[in-house]
């Protein structure tokens, strides 16, 4: 975004922040939130709070009191975030999409941070983790909701000083990366202000079963992408509770019977497909031209913690021309008649909210803050986010105005 692009959106910008005014605790806060939106769309190289101030003409003491001090409500802003998403891009048909991705940093101090793996850095490497949650629909897609993962190993009494010194909140406990992306789902499902029917995700959240579970009880369906792996029966499997023997303890758990077919790997059910199986589908217009695969897919039994779980259907993606050895895995509980396409569509959403991230890091500053609280990490993401949406919703508006 160029000087002039963003003097041109200026009062559209003041009108977007508005939205957000109750949930600053003074009007300097309010004053401090907007210039560092402000700063974060504006064109220079780093935006932490040093340039940010410089360019917009504050202190960067002032500035960095705001973010990492100030007890403005950021999950306020969350929630009306989500509430904008919901009147710009809602759709019955909406998909909530999880993932995390890495912010490398140097030393110690930052809150959560350690030496763990990231798909950013594509090794272990001294970072903080961040797990989001995003929205997409056929129009637009955001993000909309953020959790910082922290490493068990910041709860233990060795690291008690730097959760003083980083400012944990009082009560704050260990959450695995799927334990937060639960927690996000549930929240926004509360909230009610995005309309969806879907959820979708990596191998990493798709493999869990318990996440899976959440969105069934939810009565949404789920798109999961799972690992090659994965286990599911192409025949209805036959458990039965075994007769009692003539001694020891009666058998009170279902036991696989003699004509029960046995559980294989979705890489192995995907190898029994015949092409005549697959059919290509064009799933979206990328930035490099239209996105085209080819998908088949069958109807299989999930195999959960070793025993017979849900009835669903096993969907598989590979290049237009390519081989089974270029797959990808999908789970899902749709109703049997739902249409190939909208599958496919849904399975291959994921890839908004990575570029999501590209365009946050590139344009709003999400990788750039130089915070090392917890509540600083927060706030700055949020805001970052806040900055996100509202460059969306102007390109939604433009788009409108072409047709």
């Amino acid at each position: 975004m160029t000087e002039n692009d963003l003097s041109d959106l200026l009062p559209g910008l003041e009108f977007f922040y508005s939205r957000f005014n109750s949930y600053f605790c003074r009007s300097e806060g309010r004053k401090s939130g907007e210039k560092y939106i402000h700063g974060l769309l504006m064109p220079i190289e780093r935006k932490n709070v040093e340039n940010i101030a410089e360019e917009v003409g504050v202190t960067p003491r002032k500035l960095q009191e705001f973010v990492s001090d100030s007890p403005w409500d950021d999950r306020g802003c969350i929630n009306e975030l989500q509430k904008i998403v919901g009147e710009n891009f809602g759709s019955p048909n909406g998909v909530l999409v999880l993932d995390d991705t890495g912010f490398p940093k140097k030393g110690d101090v930052s809150a959560g941070v350690g030496r763990q793996y990231s798909g950013t850095l594509g090794q272990r490497g001294n970072c903080q983790i961040g797990v989001f949650l995003g929205y997409a629909s056929p129009y637009g897609h955001t993000l909309v909701d953020c959790r910082l993962y922290i490493m068990q190993q910041w709860f233990s009494e060795e690291f008690a000083f730097r959760r003083v010194r980083a400012a944990f909140p009082a009560g704050i406990k260990f959450l695995t990366k799927l334990e937060l992306g639960t927690e996000m789902l549930h929240e926004s499902n509360q909230n009610g202000h995005l309309l969806y029917q879907w959820v979708t995700g990596d191998g990493a959240y798709g493999e869990c079963h318990d996440l899976r579970r959440t969105v069934e009880a939810m009565n949404k369906w789920y798109c999961f992408e799972v690992h090659s792996d994965a286990q599911v029966w192409l025949k209805k499997p036959q458990w039965a509770v075994p007769p009692p023997r003539r001694k020891g303890r009666k058998p009170s758990r279902p036991r696989p019977t003699k004509d029960s077919p046995k559980s294989m790997s979705v890489a192995e059910a995907a190898a029994q497909l015949s092409e005549s199986d697959w059919i290509r589908h064009r799933v979206c217009d990328g930035s490099k031209g239209p996105r085209e695969y080819e998908f088949a897919r069958v109807r299989v039994t999930e195999k959960r913690n070793r025993k017979p779980g849900p009835e669903g259907w096993m969907m598989v993606r590979r290049p237009v021309g390519g081989s089974i050895d270029e797959a990808k895995y999908y789970l899902s509980n749709a109703p049997t008649n739902l249409s190939l396409a909208e599958m496919a569509w849904v399975g291959c959403l994921r890839w908004t909210i990575e570029e999501n991230f590209e365009l946050a890091k590139g344009e709003t500053g999400l990788d750039h803050y130089e915070v090392t609280k917890h509540r600083g990490w927060y706030h700055h993401i949020t805001l970052s986010m806040m900055a996100l949406t509202f460059l969306k919703t102007v390109q939604r508006e433009l788009k409108k105005k072409k047709f």
